[in-house]
């Protein structure tokens, strides 16, 4: 798996949690509001799906430049869903941005998890099988 993506996906879940910790402890109002606009556009099914496939795409064919694709991948998949629903608030379009980088990065730091599960498992199919003739 690629590295820096794996990195990001962790800044990007440390970062969400160091943000809305603090506001929730200093009682901004704006930070609480954004959290529950987080939770109703994460769970969208549509952006769950959106989410998952950015992801999963990016750990399926790992990139040179993947931190990229998945900011780039986030940025399309949010303007899609923006012309598509006709959004008229921003406030809904950095938190749709957010939720699909939250999404992306659990599928990209979960399959991380199950990579070396997975590599062992495959090490036995890789390997050619010879039999011998019967004489």
């Amino acid at each position: 798996m690629n590295k820096p993506l794996l990195y990001f996906s962790y800044l990007i879940i440390v970062a969400n949690i160091i943000v809305l910790s603090v506001g929730y402890v200093a009682n901004i109002a704006f930070i609480g509001s954004f959290l529950g606009g987080l939770v109703a556009i994460g769970t969208d099914p549509i952006i769950l799906i959106l989410g998952a496939l950015l992801g999963s795409g990016l750990v399926a064919k790992p990139y040179k430049f993947s931190v990229i694709y998945l900011w780039l991948g986030a940025m399309f998949l949010t303007m899609l869903v923006h012309v598509v629903l006709g959004t008229t608030r921003v406030i809904v379009d950095l938190v749709r941005f957010d939720a699909l980088l939250i999404i992306s990065a659990f599928i990209i730091i979960t399959t991380s998890f199950f990579r070396p599960l997975i590599a062992d498992m495959t090490e036995d199919l890789e390997k050619p099988t010879t039999k011998k003739a019967l004489k």
